[in-house]
């Protein structure tokens, strides 16, 4: 059994030998097939537009959404465009084309109009963040003089039911001073950790991935089985042919 096995093992390998030109044309044609397919499948353009937008501590609905954002700002992209917001704090555009300047142009424009709009935001925040803090610092400077006029006035009298009333107005000044002071530094630590949106990656332009090397290789591949299943197919069609005329 042994040795009928290695006769048919040895049988098949010389049967291969004698058709190895077939283990070249076969594979070369079917990776020629597959480069062609390949390069025949649609393309969403021949160059893509990449570029991402950081937010900083933008994060309102308006500017975050991609449906929103497209809607805003992408009409005028003339090719397949996607907006991705993996996190809340930037935004990732891909477009296509067929003109690399035009991609270039219109994903400028693009980025542009976002960053203006989110930059508009930010200035908005820090002038309400920086008014509200003026504020303070003049409610701050008015409790102050407060605060001095109660401390005169209460050593200026020895009247009881007075000295009691400006006791009272100083005690709820200096409280007043105390929250106000507190509010202030923690409104200007605000204006310090709001972070100013930025274009984090400049806007690149490349070709489009082309698969022709991929389909090439895969073809060859499927050609060499390809060969192997119909050699044998072709080796079992002779074998039963002669055992049928024997």
């Amino acid at each position: 059994m042994t040795e009928n096995k290695s006769y048919r093992l040895y049988d098949s390998l010389e049967f291969f030998w004698n058709k190895k030109i077939w283990f070249i044309i076969i594979p070369i044609v079917v990776a020629i097939l597959g480069f062609v397919g390949s390069m025949l499948l649609p393309k969403d353009g021949d160059y893509v537009g990449k570029s991402i937008v950081f937010t900083g501590s933008v994060k309102i609905e308006a500017l975050t959404n991609p449906e929103h954002i497209m809607t805003m700002y992408g009409n005028h992209f003339t090719g397949k465009t996607e907006v991705f917001v993996p996190t809340r704090s930037y935004i990732k555009t891909e477009t296509y084309g067929n003109n690399k300047e035009e991609v270039t142009k219109e994903l400028n424009q693009f980025n542009d109009q976002l960053f203006g709009a989110l930059m508009a935001q930010y200035n908005k925040i820090i002038a309400g963040t920086e008014n509200y803090a003026k504020v303070q610092a003049e409610r701050i400077e008015t409790l102050k003089t407060a605060i001095e006029a109660y401390k005169a006035a209460l050593a200026g009298t020895d009247n009881v039911t007075v000295n009691n009333n400006y006791a009272m107005l100083l005690s709820a000044a200096e409280m007043d001073l105390t929250n106000a002071l507190a509010t202030e530094q923690r409104v200007k630590n605000d204006i310090l950790v709001y972070e100013k949106p930025a274009l984090a990656k400049a806007t690149t332009v490349v070709k489009t991935k082309s698969y022709g090397l991929e389909g090439t290789i895969a073809g060859f591949i499927f050609g060499i089985l390809l060969t192997v299943f119909i050699l044998s197919l072709w080796k079992y069609i002779l074998e039963a042919r002669g055992s049928k005329r024997a």
